[in-house]
């Protein structure tokens, strides 16, 4: 709790005012997910831990997060996000959808992961700044040398043809005498996206990652995390030859044992991983036997399992959060919100446990209204409108889950 406030001090009001607004929604900001880490601590601790074991030990790695809906699982994984960059891992995070991003058709989900490519130095655009990163790392070298290269560093051998050549063309285009060729940049730059013939560049979607993989470590960065929410889409997909084959491409990239250096974060609801639904992991037996926990490891660490859950939070770490963002609202809005005790927000935590399925989403939007609905009425009786705050926040999510 010290250090919180010690960080909250330091914000700004222009940036505190940005936070209200996200958690308005329901979302923490991706930038700010820090300051969000109440309960999750040891969860936190485990996964800085393994990154560093991959970067160290270039390994590779899968683990499956478990949570309902409004449980904090996208906020997890953006904190996730924020330490892998921290350790100098290329980072995609991508929300599956089984329209734009189905999982059974992995020429579709690759591009996603490609657009989505975050470095430390540049949240957006990632894959450009890789591309020029390694063009400017050849500045001076002609077609022969820079494909002699490739042969002789045992770190790009496993770069195929094709990778190999756009990798070329992108750096002749860039380091051009007259000046970078943008437009000829963009085109090959769209190649590694997929986007231009998505049979051009995904002949073999393992290969290709694996090329990936093996290309920002010769950069300079540990290796390469993917984080796919919103797994349980695959249980959305309304014919079984569609999931079977979103499982089969799923268990594909957990065999591929040339990803040294790549970290594969699957996040989900109970719905997909729980074992229960009649669409989820457990429907198809290739995939299930490789992540649920076998006979024999009823001792394991529960962190070390391949599907974890995120704890959810109790009561008193409820409330510990409503006073957190109430903090963060007084900073945004330069004002104190007296009236708004820490025993109100208490009770709020108290009423979000006992009302919802101890959903963190339904406490953060609730703790955002009361406190706007107490900025704006002198005469607000906070115990007399809290539980309806709630209530109508709880009515607006189930219309939205509706939809």
């Amino acid at each position: 709790m010290e250090n919180f406030f010690d960080q909250i001090l330091q914000l700004k009001p222009k940036r505190a005012f940005r936070i209200i607004e996200s958690l308005r929604k329901g979302v923490p900001p991706v930038d700010d997910a820090f300051l969000f880490t109440i309960g999750r601590e040891d969860l936190i601790g485990y996964f800085d831990k393994k990154l560093q074991e991959i970067a160290k030990y270039e390994i590779q790695g899968i683990k499956f997060i478990q949570a309902d809906y409004g449980h904090g699982k996208t906020h997890f994984l953006d904190m996730l996000a924020n330490i892998a960059l921290g350790h100098n891992f290329v980072v995609s995070l991508v929300t599956l959808d089984r329209e734009s991003a189905p999982f059974n058709k992995l020429e579709k989900v690759v591009p996603s992961i490609m657009n989505k490519i975050m470095v430390q130095s540049a949240s957006q655009a990632g894959l450009k700044h890789l591309l020029q990163d390694w063009a400017i790392k050849v500045r001076g070298w002609d077609s022969n040398k820079i494909l002699g290269m490739f042969d002789e560093n045992e770190e790009l051998q496993s770069l195929f043809p094709d990778f190999r050549l756009k990798l070329r063309d992108y750096a002749l285009a860039y380091n051009s005498p007259d000046g970078p060729s943008y437009e000829a940049c963009l085109n090959i730059e769209n190649w590694f996206r997929g986007e231009e013939t998505k049979s051009k560049t995904f002949k073999s979607i393992p290969t290709y990652l694996c090329a990936f993989v093996q290309f920002v470590k010769y950069l300079g960065y540990s290796g390469f995390v993917v984080m796919l929410d919103e797994a349980e889409s695959i249980t959305l997909l309304s014919r079984i030859t569609n999931r079977d084959q979103a499982n089969e491409n799923l268990r594909q990239i957990i065999d591929n044992q040339d990803l040294r250096g790549f970290y594969f974060i699957f996040a989900s609801t109970p719905s997909f991983l729980s074992g229960e639904d009649d669409r989820g992991a457990q429907t198809y037996p290739a995939l299930w036997r490789r992540i649920s926990d076998p006979l024999g490891q009823v001792n394991q660490r529960a962190l070390e399992k391949i599907i974890i859950e995120l704890p959810q939070l109790d009561e008193k770490q409820l409330g510990q959060l409503a006073s957190m963002i109430k903090q963060i609202y007084e900073v945004a809005f330069e004002i104190k919100v007296n009236k708004v005790t820490d025993d109100h927000l208490m009770k709020l935590g108290d009423y979000v446990y006992s009302r919802s399925d101890k959903s963190i989403r339904t406490l953060v939007r609730s703790t955002v209204m009361l406190l706007d609905e107490a900025r704006n009425d002198d005469q607000l009786n906070i115990l007399d409108n809290y539980e309806l705050i709630v209530e109508n926040i709880l009515q607006d999510e189930e219309r939205k889950r509706a939809l």
